[in-house]
């Protein structure tokens, strides 16, 4: 059964970026096969990526983002409010949604990053839902991080369990995905930014 794991901590994002003096570092993708998959993505491009990410819906985000995906594909018209942006170039998306009448807005990013490696992707979705100009967190709101490998063709789920990475960021954390560049803006609830920074096989929060 599909079910998304939201990263409550920014540690957990930090993949491979804090290992003690001396010691060996961990392969974060070793044993991806244990989590289960997604699906098979035989051609990983943003839209594919997205195509099967969306592909079983487990929740209700899903379900409305799979409906627009779907329009969008059949060059369908949207509802009023509702957008589709695809940067194919860049490997972006966004679904976004908003109900001017009680100042809600949501936005939903989607991107992938190209390990070092040559042997793995990194593809990502983030929620972010705003009420009245102010972050606003729900049960869908988050950041998800999932692990394509090249020779499976499948998109893995990836959870902090597999990073083995510890201290948790207290208070309410929003994302923004690069839709140019490849560092994800993090912003704290106390107004802090910092940026959690790629370097190839995740990334450093700096």
């Amino acid at each position: 059964m599909k079910t998304r794991t939201f990263l409550f901590t920014v540690a957990a994002l930090i993949l491979m970026s804090v290992v003690p003096t001396g010691a060996k570092a961990q392969d974060p993708f070793k044993n991806l096969t244990e989590n289960g998959d997604v699906g098979t993505v035989k051609t990983p491009n943003i839209e594919n990526f997205v195509t099967t990410y969306l592909s079983d819906p487990q929740d209700e985000h899903q379900s409305f983002l799979h409906g627009l995906w779907k329009r969008y594909r059949r060059n369908e018209p949207f509802e009023n409010g509702e957008k589709v942006t695809v940067d194919a170039k860049n490997g972006y998306v966004c679904f976004e949604t908003a109900e001017d009448e009680i100042g809600y807005s949501s936005a939903t990013e989607m991107c992938y990053w190209n390990c070092d490696d040559k042997k793995h992707k990194l593809f990502a979705e983030n929620v972010i839902v705003t009420l009245n100009g102010k972050p606003a967190f729900t049960e869908f709101s988050g950041l998800y991080i999932f692990v394509y490998d090249n020779a499976t063709q499948k998109l893995y789920f990836f959870d902090q369990e597999l990073l083995g990475l510890g201290d948790e960021v207290t208070g309410e954390v929003s994302f923004r995905l690069p839709q140019k560049g490849k560092d994800i803006d993090v912003f704290f609830s106390d107004g802090t930014q910092k940026k959690l920074a790629w370097n190839g096989k995740g990334f450093t929060l700096e």
